[in-house]
């Protein structure tokens, strides 16, 4: 891990505006193709929110499993980063490719005007990445091209909304998820960060890694049969973040084709690897690739507090 590039999400950090009726959003595919039906479904209600939608150049561009040629993806992303009109960027889709692109994107861009972000699965790793150089918080939910155009529930919906159209305030995320359930109690304080597992697990040794010293990590994941999560969580474990977080959630594992849950697996698994450190970890947190899946910012200090069941996030003043 590089320590100097990780130092930065922690000396300061870069917290966007909210949304305003009328504002540029603009629309990229740094990841996989979007089937363009589900986006132009996806457009639509970001249009209904009220904003004005740009989409990119290249965001129906295919190149394979990626949505176009790196420089493509990257070439849209950067010129929605630079581009001061547009303040918020959502991701399409997730997929796969956006890792293939985070050394050429335009941090200078993110620091000099920070923007809402919002994204997950693959765009954990841009997520990542951006906290870790820029100290930038951005939100991990719904995709245009994904559950927003199939189709969210109430709760994911006013979740999102929120999301985009107020400041960060002290708030409890458990509220909106009543079935929290406690794994081993206790206290902590951090930095909210994670995602998707899968690319959690890929950023280790990597510059655009964070320093999880005391963090809370926030855990989740899909298609992914049982052994390979207990691998990529003792791959977290064996590269020492396990011995160095503050605290767990683990939010939707949604097993490949009829698996179905594999939340009390997981749960096992992440008691297991955690016996060296026993921090408090809860479970069933409502976040992940099914619904309700609540829009979460990721990069901002957060306490977990397991007496009274609930996860405050705290922007700092």
């Amino acid at each position: 891990m590089n320590q100097k590039i990780a130092a930065l999400g922690r000396e300061g950090l870069l917290i966007p505006g909210p949304l305003r009726p009328g504002d540029v959003v603009g629309i990229v595919a740094p990841s996989g193709p979007a089937d363009t039906d589900l986006l132009n479904m996806g457009i639509e209600f970001l249009q209904r929110q009220g904003f004005r939608v740009l989409a990119g150049c290249n965001v129906n561009a295919r190149c394979g499993y990626l949505a176009g040629a790196d420089s493509q993806r990257c070439w849209d992303l950067n010129a929605m980063l630079r581009e001061p009109p547009v303040r918020g960027v959502c991701f399409a889709r997730g997929g796969y490719g956006v890792m293939r692109i985070l050394d050429s994107i335009d941090i200078e861009a993110v620091k000099a005007d920070p923007k809402i972000l919002l994204g997950m699965s693959d765009i954990t790793a841009l997520q990542l990445s951006l906290f870790t150089r820029a100290g930038l918080v951005t939100f991990a939910g719904p995709m245009p091209a994904g559950q927003v155009a199939a189709g969210l529930d109430s709760v994911s919906a006013e979740s999102l909304v929120t999301a985009l159209t107020r400041p960060i305030e002290p708030r409890d995320l458990f509220i909106s998820s009543p079935g929290v359930h406690v794994l081993r109690p206790g206290r902590a304080s951090g930095v909210l960060v994670g995602g998707c597992l899968s690319l959690v697990a890929a950023l280790l040794g990597t510059p655009h890694c964070p320093d999880y010293t005391d963090a809370i990590l926030l855990l989740e994941d899909i298609n992914e049969p049982a052994y390979r999560i207990d691998r990529m969580l003792t791959q977290l474990k064996l590269a020492g973040a396990l011995a160095l977080i503050g605290g767990m959630v683990l939010g939707h594992f949604v097993g490949p084709d009829d698996n179905g849950n594999l939340g009390s697996t997981v749960e096992k698994i992440a008691l297991e690897l955690t016996e060296d450190n026993p921090i408090p970890v809860v479970s069933r947190f409502l976040h992940g690739h099914t619904l309700p899946n609540l829009t979460v910012p990721h990069g901002i200090p957060a306490d977990l507090d397991t007496d009274v069941l609930s996860l405050v996030v705290r922007p700092p003043k």
